[in-house]
């Protein structure tokens, strides 16, 4: 009890990393529609019964992979205006809109969503800086 309320690192063991994360993917949002429209290499591959669950590829695979198991909520205005590269983009008809180009790639480089992930992202990166917590 007393190392998981200090700063110290603590090491685990990466089959039970995953596992702890499978726990939670699995709770996450997906829709099979959503999953073999957007990875047609999916579709393809359900069809023909190399996978035989998509709901399972993704929370075996899928995200680890770095695929959406169902549409991410991209803010418009937040996304194109906050990203002033990707609202340019945007504008010459490079992506067709924000949410798009984080699909694609935005979620990969880091970039986010809406103001409200901004905001959860500081709560999770405030733990690090706690010192009161040591």
């Amino acid at each position: 009890r007393e190392r998981l309320n200090s700063r110290s690192k603590i090491a685990i063991d990466a089959r039970l990393l995953k596992a702890l994360l499978q726990a939670i993917v699995v709770r996450t949002p997906f829709s099979e529609a959503f999953y073999k429209e957007t990875y047609p290499d999916l579709a393809e591959a359900h069809a023909s019964g190399s996978i035989a669950d998509l709901h399972q590829h993704f929370v075996e695979s899928g995200y680890f992979e770095g695929r959406f198991g169902a549409a991410p909520v991209v803010d418009e205005a937040f996304y194109t205006s906050h990203y002033k590269d990707v609202g340019q983009a945007v504008l010459r008809g490079d992506v067709v809109s924000g949410s798009e180009h984080y699909l694609r790639s935005g979620a990969a480089e880091g970039r986010l969503p809406t103001e409200e992930a901004r905001a959860e992202l500081d709560a999770w990166m405030s733990v690090l800086r706690d010192d009161s917590r040591g």
